[in-house]
């Protein structure tokens, strides 16, 4: 029965009081109700807390001292008394169908999967496509379920979104949490650890709107082009290369190629920061990790060249 499925829902803010309370109304409008609401302020400077408790008993309201997102999430899920969560972020939305949809498939899969998760719509500002079909994942059925979900976590992009995902509580905290010490990709290192670790869920449909409208969107303010992006990336794919030694050969390659490529960007970023040395460093472990990675880096690196005549 869908009504004995139990999802706490987590709304991790930070000065967002032009937009949460969007968030709280799509998560009150669930065609499966939420059995909670779990709003946790990042040490907002705004309105945000009045505008939160403006919804009296309809949501558990928690302030804490500024100390990033992960953070945030970590106890919004400690504090949940459900089985199961789905996470929010505080200027995205859910469709009413978003939970009832998830939860069919939980049921149907008897909660086998320690991670359920769905299609997006994103931003108009980038063209409000789906997240799915802009990566090139999509599934021929109402849902899919894989008892290895590897392969999908280290796609090229992975198709899991947090804000469009249920995970079991038990495993969420079972590989670590989210990171509290990184400020952005923590969503990747938690996917990597899931579906490495455990049996994934895809369920068709966009369940959840994602919008530009927050005065801050980390994705846009650390992206690939700047050193704090990398560091992130190393230091996710150091923690996969010892987490993955325990699965199958074919990962732990995987996470030796990526933390080579992450050394060699690394090199290239440091190199026109004029850190010779630490950029030197950067590409002498990019090539001990691996020559071939390594190699194809630097011809990539050279750009588009003449076709031979």
């Amino acid at each position: 029965m869908l009504t004995e499925i139990k999802i706490s829902a987590v709304i991790p803010t930070y000065d967002r009081e032009k937009t949460i309370a969007r968030a709280i109304e799509s998560a009150l409008a669930q065609e499966l109700t939420a059995a909670e609401i779990i709003v946790v302020d990042d040490g907002s400077n705004d309105e945000t807390r009045r505008i939160v408790e403006s919804f009296g008993g309809k949501c558990r309201y928690m302030f804490q001292e500024n100390r990033g997102v992960s953070v945030a999430r970590n106890r919004g899920v400690r504090e949940a008394e459900s089985q199961w969560i789905a996470f929010l972020d505080s200027d995205d939305y859910w469709v009413p169908q978003h939970l009832s949809r998830l939860a069919e498939a939980m049921e149907a899969t008897n909660g086998r999967a320690a991670l359920y998760f769905c299609d997006a719509k994103l931003p108009a500002e980038d063209g409000g496509a789906s997240y799915w079909e802009s990566n090139g994942f999509q599934i021929d059925a109402p849902y899919m379920f894989e008892r290895d979900a590897g392969p999908w976590a280290v796609l090229p992009v992975q198709p899991m979104l947090l804000q469009a995902s249920v995970i079991k509580r038990a495993s969420y905290w079972d590989v670590g949490g989210l990171p509290p010490d990184l400020r952005t990709r923590e969503d990747t290192l938690l996917f990597f650890k899931l579906g490495l670790r455990y049996p994934a869920c895809a369920v068709s449909g966009r369940g959840t709107v994602m919008t530009a409208d927050g005065a801050r969107r980390l994705t846009r303010e650390i992206d690939s082009a700047k050193l704090s992006y990398w560091q992130a990336t190393l230091s996710i794919y150091r923690e996969m290369l010892a987490f993955a030694a325990r699965f199958r050969p074919e990962y732990r390659r995987f996470f030796i190629d990526k933390l080579s490529a992450a050394h060699f960007s690394l090199g290239r970023l440091t190199y026109r920061e004029k850190k010779p040395f630490v950029s030197m460093r950067h590409l002498l472990r990019s090539a001990r990790r691996s020559p071939a990675t390594f190699a194809r880096c630097l011809w990539d690196s050279l750009g588009p060249r003449e076709p031979n005549k």
